[in-house]
């Protein structure tokens, strides 16, 4: 950061350079005409220093090698790391200066950037080998524009103007003042206006902007605000509101149409355009970042970023941030997204119960574009099917499984602060349908059929109800996945034939060579995929959907630093700790969200059930490549700490042959109802209702009757899952995938500070770390292939290097 004094000096210098030049003698140029400068050389004051304890180096420059001259052997001797003996400044100076080198003076006292950065553009200076990347030099194409001079890269701790206007973009005008716009209420204050606890009021003007980070329950009681793209009016209903760093912050701002409140609402609250409740929400959704470590302290401000943040609503866990930083991101709705869903707004009056379908390439917003447009027919429909067909990153479901969920509340937060129990779904079992196409395609066809059948025209009587949205027709939202390129585009166009939408929503990503331009036209019966690349469906028949074109936008998740593979891990982790209500029964129309999340106890310390596999299950099934090979005797040790699916099939559907090594009773020797080569069962006839984790196989044990007969063999599993036990009763069908547990469901993270979690882990309370299941300590017994990570050496030089 600039000092007070350097930027005195930056201001003279940009005056001095607007003024007439005197003229000089050009021989014996010094450090002031290197840089650029034709007046005469500055005062002794003026003077770029270096520090004290360094020194120059005479050789800066080495000198090149004559290819024809053949090469001298010499004695060998030690190379010097120039790279480690080179300043982190260039410093200039001039003749005269060299006797004052060693005075000790720092040389941020008295240094004019601008020259200084002028000066070290303008001489060539060698670096060693460096893996970054080379700075490109610009200043000889704008030597005459010299208050546009970037020192970023020469002076590395100095920002410049335009790096401040980019980072501290203001996210929140809002100024709280405690008893003038934020008032707590008591318990009985909020009972009277329908509030469950306590909460705070806030009240905000036309002008006003509230970004959030943290989790709340928020409340608007006057006017109308807007939050990520959607309306919220008054109404006693309450929305959680996640806001973590990993996702875009949440900004809300007054809606200028604003309606009038319902709340009796005191006088001095009238002045402000709307009214909104504040208030903390107790579901334990922080402590799942003490689980994945990735995660940590993502609802909480980083240290870099205290600065700018507050907490001025006494609720613990929300803050208010200030200005914008590289930690976290904001909600923008770009004005192509904006233009769709205002159009979709205008084309529902003349086809109500639209048929939506979202595609385009991975990390390119589609997954929060589908959640926006989920939001916005909400705001004129009851309910919103939503059919999640991307199997790495699911909205409401674990991944590995297509699902039909009726949503008929908006959700603000990433997909990991709302799990719900799906009402139709199929396990692939996959993050991707690259092993099982046909099974994929089968699966969403089946759900579509099902829409159509049952839930796309409800029977339902809604004219006694105050809400004026339409409840006689569910329109449908498809979330296609990322892949976009050779089969995926094959199989997003057959789900795009399969539906008929009225609405096609196409996030086009420019091209790779230039992601700064607008992308080009798409050409007449070709369809882009990923990177500019078109596959051609001229030979199609023509759709008669209405297609918006919607611009690029980046994840904020990835420049956040996460990866898909990391938000997959925390769905996963996120649906086994979450917490349902335990006697629930799903119906048709109303969705079964998450309660809260156990996050006191890990994975391998919570108590499981133990089920008798050959009581409980009619078949068990191995669903991907490779799962062909398994023969019988090997069922138990593949299905030892394996995520598998729930599925129930409807009755007479389920083949209970079993084949392979039996006993003289007939039944298998496993004790395990399997039999290789089994497909999974038929989407049109079973309904897969969430997964488990078998955290143990137990060996088979033989029976005796009380005749004293042998009787069948039995092996008993040890299974995790939230699913309440009404939707587990008719779940007789196992199904196991590729998917397998992340590392962090089998650590125990009790007591883990900071230096286990660095790599030094020890033991910790409640499961020592030598008996964590699946997880093995050290090095691995000698004599096994491939046991050990072998060296590669990465030092040797070919013979001209030496």
């Amino acid at each position: 950061m600039l000092s007070a004094v350097a930027a005195r000096k930056a201001a003279l210098a940009a005056s001095q350079a607007s003024t007439p030049p005197e003229p000089t003698a050009t021989a014996g140029s010094s450090s002031g005409s290197a840089s650029g400068s034709n007046s005469t050389p500055q005062p002794k004051a003026k003077s770029k220093r270096k520090l004290s304890t360094q020194q120059a180096r005479p050789d800066a420059k080495k000198p090149k090698k004559n290819k024809s001259q053949p090469k001298a052997k010499t004695a060998s001797k030690p190379v010097s790391d120039d790279f480690k003996s080179q300043a982190d400044v260039i410093v200039v100076d001039s003749e005269e200066d060299e006797d004052d080198s060693d005075s000790g003076m720092s040389i941020l006292e008295d240094f004019d950037p601008l020259e200084l950065a002028k000066s070290a553009a303008q001489i060539p200076v060698k670096r060693a080998w460096s893996p970054s990347q080379p700075v490109v030099d610009s200043s000889d194409e704008e030597d005459d524009q010299v208050g546009v001079v970037d020192i970023s890269s020469i002076l590395p701790n100095v920002r410049t103007a335009t790096r401040e206007v980019e980072d501290d973009r203001v996210l929140s005008t809002f100024k709280p003042e405690p008893g003038s716009n934020i008032f707590t209420l008591t318990k009985e204050e909020s009972s009277k206006l329908g509030l469950a606890d306590t909460a705070t009021l806030v009240g905000l003007i036309s002008t006003d902007t509230l970004c959030l980070l943290g989790a709340c329950n928020l409340t608007v009681l006057r006017g109308s605000v807007t939050l990520c793209g959607t309306t919220l009016q008054p109404s006693t209903t309450s929305y959680p509101i996640y806001a973590p760093r990993s996702a875009p912050l949440p900004v809300i701002r007054v809606n200028p149409k604003s309606e009038t409140s319902t709340f009796d609402l005191p006088e001095h609250l009238h002045q402000f355009h709307a009214v909104i409740s504040l208030q903390e929400l107790k579901t334990n959704v922080q402590g799942l970042s003490r689980i994945c470590r990735s995660f940590e302290g993502v609802f909480e401000p980083s240290r870099w970023q205290r600065s700018s943040t507050e907490s001025p609503f006494g609720i613990s866990g929300l803050y208010l941030v200030r200005r914008l930083s590289k930690e976290c991101h904001v909600f923008n709705l770009p004005p192509s997204w904006a233009e769709a869903l205002d159009r979709v707004a205008v084309h529902r009056d003349n086809v109500l119960g639209g048929a939506y379908i979202v595609k385009g390439p991975k990390n390119s917003g589609k997954s929060t574009f589908a959640r926006t447009l989920m939001n916005r027919l909400l705001q004129s429909y009851r309910r919103v099917a939503f059919l999640e067909c991307d199997l790495g990153q699911s909205e409401f479901t674990p991944g590995g499984m297509v699902a039909l969920n009726i949503i008929s509340k908006p959700v603000f937060g990433p997909p990991f602060t709302h799990p719900i129990l799906p009402k139709y779904a199929h396990y692939i079992g996959s993050t991707t349908p690259r092993s099982s196409p046909s099974h994929y395609l089968e699966a969403i066809s089946a759900l579509l059929q099902t829409y159509r059948l049952d839930i796309q025209t409800p029977d339902l009587d809604g004219t006694e109800d105050d809400d004026e949205r339409i409840f006689d027709v569910i329109p449908i939202i498809v979330n296609t996945m990322g892949w976009s390129k050779g089969l995926g585009a094959d199989l997003t166009q057959q789900i795009e034939s399969m539906l008929e939408p009225t609405d096609i929503f196409d996030i086009h990503a420019p091209a790779r060579e230039d992601w700064s331009v607008a992308p080009p036209p798409v050409p007449i019966g070709g369809q882009r995929n990923g990177y500019g690349a078109y596959h051609d469906y001229s030979t199609m028949e023509a759709t008669t959907a209405l297609v918006h074109t919607l611009d690029f936008v980046p994840s904020s998740s990835a420049a956040a630093g996460y990866t898909p593979s990391d938000h997959r891990a925390l769905s996963i982790m996120s649906y086994f700790h979450a917490r349902y209500p335990v006697d629930a029964v799903p119906n048709q129309w109303d969705e079964v969200a998450v309660q809260s999340w156990d996050v006191s106890r890990p994975l391998c310390a919570v108590p499981p059930y133990q089920v008798d596999c050959g009581v409980a299950f009619d078949k068990i099934v191995l669903a991907g490549a490779g799962s062909e090979d398994v023969v019988e005797e090997e069922i138990g040790n593949v299905l030892n700490g394996a995520i598998v699916g729930f599925v129930s099939c409807e009755p007479g559907t389920v083949d209970m042959e079993i084949s392979g090594p039996e006993s003289g009773s007939g039944i298998s020797t496993t004790g395990i109802p399997y039999s290789r080569n089994s497909s999974p069962p038929s989407p049109a006839s079973s309904n897969c209702v969430g997964i488990g984790l078998i955290r143990g196989v137990s060996s088979p044990t033989t029976t005796t009757s009380s005749s004293g007969e042998s009787g069948p063999p039995k092996t008993y599993f040890h299974i995790l899952t939230p699913l309440p036990h009404s939707l587990l009763e008719n779940a007789r069908v196992l199904v196991k995938g590729e998917m397998e547990l992340p590392v962090w469901g089998m650590l125990d993270f009790r007591n883990f500070d900071d230096k286990e979690a660095s790599g030094d882990i020890g033991d910790v309370a409640g499961v020592d770390r030598d008996n964590v299941p699946f997880l093995q300590w050290g090095k691995a017994p000698e004599g096994a292939y491939g046991a050990e990570k072998r060296r590669v050496r990465r030092n040797l030089m070919r013979r001209g290097q030496m």
